[in-house]
């Protein structure tokens, strides 16, 4: 079909998408391609429009891309730091286990984690960490200096190591959340004093291609 509009020649074939005519192979700007298709079905396209060499802009898919997702859950109680395996004899030789708490503390993490993805897929592509330690302030201390720890004007620098809590944290949502822990690219860890200690995740999906 051929048409003029404002001076304007193209042409389009015509096809049937619920009760909308969606014009596909636009022989004029993409921009102006996307106005004519607005104007025809009253929606702004959900599509993207790709430029080739000729100049004609084409139609290339009415689905949206998908967006980059962002799981969030936090994990309450006293946060465990990955414990080192021990070694055990057994009668085909040496075994070696995750220590009892560390399991147990993973096997929480995981199931906030799995609660979180609502059902989802683990994530495929690179991710972004952001992991918030909150430790319990010494019950011991005076009220002055438990107010400072609250406000942060005392740095939480006694154990657990921020960065063997992120190791729990991390390989509990291995398979889970990102389908290898090799994905994460990004980190952002954080470990403070608070009234209710807590572990709080947040894992961004990066929009870039994995290797």
């Amino acid at each position: 079909m051929t048409k003029r509009t404002s001076g304007l020649r193209f042409t389009a074939s015509t096809t049937r998408v619920g009760t909308a005519h969606v014009r596909e192979d636009w022989t004029i700007a993409p921009d102006f391609a996307r106005s004519q298709l607005m104007r025809q079905t009253g929606n702004q396209p959900n599509c993207e429009f790709d430029e080739i060499a000729s100049g004609h802009g084409q139609v290339a898919s009415l689905a949206p891309a998908p967006m980059p997702r962002t799981i969030k859950f936090t994990v309450a109680g006293q946060p465990v730091p990955k414990g080192r395996p021990r070694a055990s004899r057994t009668a085909t030789g040496v075994r070696m286990r995750t220590p009892e708490k560390t399991a147990r503390y993973e096997r929480k993490v995981k199931a906030f984690a799995i609660n979180a993805m609502l059902g989802g897929k683990p994530i495929a592509r690179p991710v972004r960490l952001k992991i918030s330690i909150v430790v319990p302030i010494p019950a011991s201390w005076s009220k002055p200096r438990r107010e400072k720890a609250r406000t942060g004007e005392i740095c939480a620098t006694k154990k657990p190591d921020a960065d063997n809590v992120l190791k729990a944290i991390n390989d509990a949502m291995n398979g889970v959340v990102y389908a290898d822990d090799a994905q994460v690219i990004e980190i952002q860890l954080s470990k403070a004093y608070g009234d209710e200690p807590r572990v709080e995740v947040a894992v961004t999906e990066i929009g870039r291609e994995a290797a």
